[in-house]
């Protein structure tokens, strides 16, 4: 499996997507670290990192007492693509494996979850609804994947999926960058949660189906990757 991809990774490729889409502008002071960390739910400590590499890249100039801007000369749209589709197989590997595993998963977590399992669940959808940090959402997701596996009650697809886990620890941040993000998150897994409850295993690989083809969904349009962002007239003015 390809390396998974780090909060600061995340949080540079997302920049970087507001670049290539015009929505950040040759010449444009960012938000403040807090700011910005405040907006996607991470740590001042990773968006720190991520522009510091952004900053190596030369793709924004950091300046003691007057903040961040993106430099005024830009790379090609060509290189920044480029960027944005480094971690496009990873994206799809991630996503193919999860829709195989998690329906069948589901199905059987319906046919075999005893009372303990199913409590379980419902703390984890709890706690989720009340999160508003990423790096904490995308940890109760993880722990609502895997508690629906061992509700299946085969201790080998219960392995299965915690390894899945950290293979696909790269993409699944990108579906915690926002409110949107994580709103289909905690309602996927409400819906899921309740199939089983039910005892009725179709619904439950359904529900499955469905929730991973809508995070999906938000994974691509957060990583940039649901269709080349073209650049903005403006944007493409500012480049050589």
């Amino acid at each position: 499996m390809g390396r998974t991809e780090s909060v600061p990774e995340v949080v540079e490729r997302h920049l970087v997507q507001l670049i290539d889409s015009g929505r950040l502008i040759a010449g444009q002071r960012l938000d403040a670290e807090r700011t910005i960390a405040a907006d996607l739910g991470v740590s001042r400590a990773a968006v720190r990192d991520a522009l510091a590499r952004m900053e190596s890249a030369g793709l924004v100039e950091r300046r003691q007492g007057s903040g961040t801007r993106v430099v005024e000369r830009l790379p090609s749209s060509a290189e920044l693509a480029a960027r944005l589709r480094e971690h496009a197989a990873e994206r799809a590997h991630s996503a193919e494996l999860r829709r195989v595993l998690e329906p069948e998963i589901a199905r059987l977590a319906a046919a075999r979850a005893e009372p303990h399992h199913l409590d379980r669940l419902d703390e984890l959808v709890a706690a989720a609804v009340a999160s508003t940090e990423t790096e904490d959402s995308v940890r109760l997701d993880v722990a609502f994947h895997v508690a629906v596996a061992a509700a299946a009650g085969n201790p080998l697809l219960l392995t299965m999926s915690e390894l899945a886990t950290s293979w696909t620890a790269g993409p699944r941040l990108y579906s915690h960058l926002d409110d949107r993000g994580r709103r289909a998150s905690v309602d996927g897994h409400r819906r899921i949660a309740d199939a089983i409850r039910s005892g009725d295993a179709a619904t439950a690989a359904t529900a499955m189906r469905e929730h991973l083809g809508e995070i999906e969904r938000v994974i691509d349009e957060n990583s940039g990757a649901a269709t080349p962002s073209p650049l903005s007239p403006a944007a493409a003015r500012t480049r050589g």
